[in-house]
């Protein structure tokens, strides 16, 4: 199942990422600004992809302006088997596949399963995306929208933050308000 580029399918509380037989999700580190693209293109040639955004607002001459920015610029998360493998691979738009094996790929499925929670999240409350690795200890919360999500609580100038690292790409994600979802 294809999520859409604005993430509408996102709302459902139910769905999960899962893999299906002869197929496995990949990071695709794409050029510069052509996340969309890839995921117009995925879409065209009927691969399921995920591509987390946040809403991001400006002000342009006196308007403000609302589109949806890509949490992690550069790349796009597709469900590829062998031929579409090759097919994103010649398309133009993708730099290069991340490796997945079958023993890396359940942990890529926990953080996007992650990383849509918190896209959720975003909608109500502000979400970064920190490329930064916090010491601290870490813990996996028992109550909640995010029971079974490990991470840290980090206090800094007067503000709680719940920060989650995501290991398969390196980055983690960070909301301020911590207390409110644990």
């Amino acid at each position: 199942m294809s999520l859409s580029i604005e993430s509408k399918l996102i709302e459902d509380d139910c769905y999960l990422i899962v893999t299906f037989p002869e197929h496995r999700w990949y990071p695709v580190y794409c050029k510069p600004n052509k996340e969309k693209k890839l995921a117009e293109l995925a879409a065209q040639k009927n691969i399921s992809w995920y591509l987390p955004t946040f809403h991001h607002y400006r002000i342009t001459r006196g308007h403000r302006i609302e589109t949806q920015t890509p949490m992690f610029p550069g790349y796009v998360f597709l469900h590829l088997n062998r031929q579409q493998n090759w097919q994103v691979k010649t398309s133009g738009l993708a730099i290069r596949i991340l490796p997945v094996t079958d023993k890396t790929e359940p942990k890529l499925i926990k953080d996007l399963n992650t990383i849509r929670e918190f896209e959720l999240l975003s909608r109500t409350q502000p979400v970064k995306v920190r490329t930064d690795l916090i010491p601290g200890k870490r813990f996996t919360i028992t109550h909640g929208n995010f029971k079974g999500i490990e991470g840290v609580i980090v206090k800094r100038k007067n503000r709680t933050e719940f920060i989650v690292h995501l290991d398969f790409l390196d980055y983690s994600l960070a909301t301020v308000s911590a207390m409110d979802i644990l």
